[in-house]
């Protein structure tokens, strides 16, 4: 019989809880650690959508990226969608656990995947949080490309259908590129005080995007859902260590898009 706590303790060798930023809500979000676990199921985040894919497909382990409780609630008022979720979660014994930053951090994590997904080479330890542990990487493109070519490249290599371009100059050179995953809006300072030729970060604000301008940083925002990568990666490790430790659990994918934007043309 396999229980969360076998499975938790795996994620834990890869992604340890420790190394999460302060602060950040990651690991048990709903359940028992001590449940019996037959279906598991990977997402990047827990929306209502997804808890009815999850019930759909008998899951009892559901892993996210995205920690489903960001911060203390007051109440369980089931008129709050929301809050509607959490009791549906409960009802139907399902447990959710969740690696963020812990994720973004480890080695062989959410960074080396995106670096990978990127074609960097020579890739190192880039932004450090506040622990000294980096939450992001930098490297150098296959060659020399301008900031248009730049972006255009980032959109084919991530697959997803547009880009935003921040930047003084659509011809200015490229080849050194630092990234943190999701929104690192704040870590750019970093990328200008390495003196990268540019930085990719999602959910960039519109006045940050000014201030990034003026200080000569050219910056691809590739949006906030490119972090889909994290659900395909966990379950395919899940797949190696259900062979690997015996588990003899089923392991699914999530099939729901949890994007909140549409890209119309």
């Amino acid at each position: 019989m396999t229980k969360v706590k076998d499975i938790v303790d795996q994620l834990n060798q890869t992604f340890p809880e420790e190394i999460a930023s302060q602060g950040d809500p990651v690991g048990l979000q709903i359940g028992s650690m001590d449940q019996e676990v037959t279906q598991v199921m990977t997402t990047l985040d827990v929306r209502p959508e997804v808890v009815d894919e999850a019930i759909e497909k008998g899951i009892n382990l559901i892993i996210s990226h995205h920690p489903l409780i960001f911060r203390p609630i007051k109440n369980l008022d089931y008129s709050d969608p929301q809050k509607a979720m959490y009791a549906k979660i409960i009802a139907n014994n399902i447990t959710v656990y969740s690696l963020h930053t812990n994720s973004d951090k480890a080695q062989n994590g959410s960074a080396d995947w995106e670096a990978e997904e990127l074609g960097l080479k020579e890739i190192e330890p880039f932004a450090l949080d506040k622990d000294g542990i980096a939450i992001g990487r930098k490297g150098k493109l296959p060659k020399v490309m301008t900031a248009k070519e730049f972006a255009y490249y980032v959109k084919e290599k991530m697959q997803i259908p547009m880009v935003r371009l921040i930047t003084a100059d659509n011809s200015k050179k490229v080849l050194t590129v630092g990234f943190i995953c999701g929104d690192g809006g704040k870590f750019w300072h970093q990328a200008v005080e390495e003196n990268l030729d540019a930085f990719i970060t999602g959910d960039v604000y519109y006045h940050v995007g000014h201030d990034m301008i003026s200080n000569g940083l050219t910056v691809v925002d590739p949006g906030h859902y490119t972090e889909k990568l994290f659900k395909y990666k966990v379950f395919d490790l899940l797949k190696q260590w259900n062979k690997d430790f015996n588990w003899q659990i089923g392991i699914e994918l999530s099939e729901v898009s949890t994007n909140p934007f549409q890209d119309l043309f």
